[in-house]
């Protein structure tokens, strides 16, 4: 993809078309690797020299270690949405992107702060405008990531959404942000739809994967009901992905049905449809 869009790499060719990279090549793409890892897009940092590379690499860092000092924390962006300054908790998620990241910011303030947002609403110490609040500013700054890495894709494409009254939706947006980054192609359905349109979108989208985000709050006869017959209805190459926090509890048994509750489990079932595919 590097080659058509950018040019570079320009690996030779041995007799038998395989490509063949030099060290110069390697040392490049090693800096270019870690650019991108620090949160850099790969048209900003692809045509640059190993020697501006490290620079880039090196006021990174120190502007990283300068931020540190500022980042808030997830007591801190509490703080903020109790107290009910929209504008601090905003500008708190802002700096904890620049200082961490945003898979960093994913795993580190996204997840953990919709936690204890959560805890503190079921102990009555914030109120619904609290929790809208949260939803509001944490949605755009996820929103705002997914649009700056999304890419032209050969990843596989996962389809993402809810059930018919489930309206919980910053762990697809989460999620679709993690993917993205992980070369996977997401697609955000939405919350709250009706099975047979999950089904349809995920046939016209070409989809290896649909993932359902499934909350306590909902009805587990109906979402059991309405995984079986998506089950029985979907292609028989495109596997369900089931999180949220009652995915685990669901009694539900299906050779593509697979509980992907963690991060670390959302790896190991990328990697996992990754070498499927690559055998087939």
């Amino acid at each position: 993809m590097w080659e058509r869009r950018y040019g570079f790499p320009k690996p030779a060719r041995n007799v038998s078309q395989v490509r063949v990279y030099t060290d110069a090549d390697i040392e490049r793409l090693i800096l270019v690797s870690r650019a991108l890892k620090a949160g850099f897009r790969a048209g900003e940092v692809i045509h640059r020299e190993p020697a501006e590379l490290r620079a880039l690499l090196t006021n990174s860092a120190q502007a990283q270690l300068s931020a540190l000092r500022e980042s808030p924390t997830i007591d801190s962006l509490l703080r903020s949405l109790i107290a009910d300054d929209a504008g601090a908790l905003r500008t708190g998620l802002r700096q904890a992107v620049a200082t961490l990241g945003p898979r960093q910011f994913v795993l580190d303030v996204a997840g953990p702060l919709c936690e204890q947002v959560g805890e503190a609403w079921a102990a009555g110490r914030i109120g619904v405008r609290h929790e809208h609040l949260l939803s509001e500013a944490l949605s755009t700054q996820l929103r705002l990531l997914l649009s700056a890495y999304e890419v032209e894709s050969t990843g596989p494409v996962i389809l993402l959404s809810t059930l018919s009254r489930e309206q919980h939706g910053l762990g697809l947006e989460m999620a679709a942000l993690y993917l993205a980054l992980e070369g996977a192609t997401p697609r955000l359905l939405g919350v709250d739809t009706p099975p047979d349109q999950i089904v349809e979108a995920a046939a016209a989208l070409g989809a290896r994967v649909v993932g359902l985000s499934v909350s306590e709050a909902a009805d587990a006869a109906a979402t059991l009901e309405h995984l079986r017959w998506m089950l029985a209805e979907l292609p028989a190459g495109i596997e369900v992905w089931l999180g949220g926090k009652a995915a685990r509890h669901l009694e539900a048994q299906h050779e593509r049905l697979h509980r992907v509750v963690t991060w670390n489990d959302v790896d190991r079932e990328l990697g996992r449809i990754r070498r499927i595919d690559s055998a087939a």
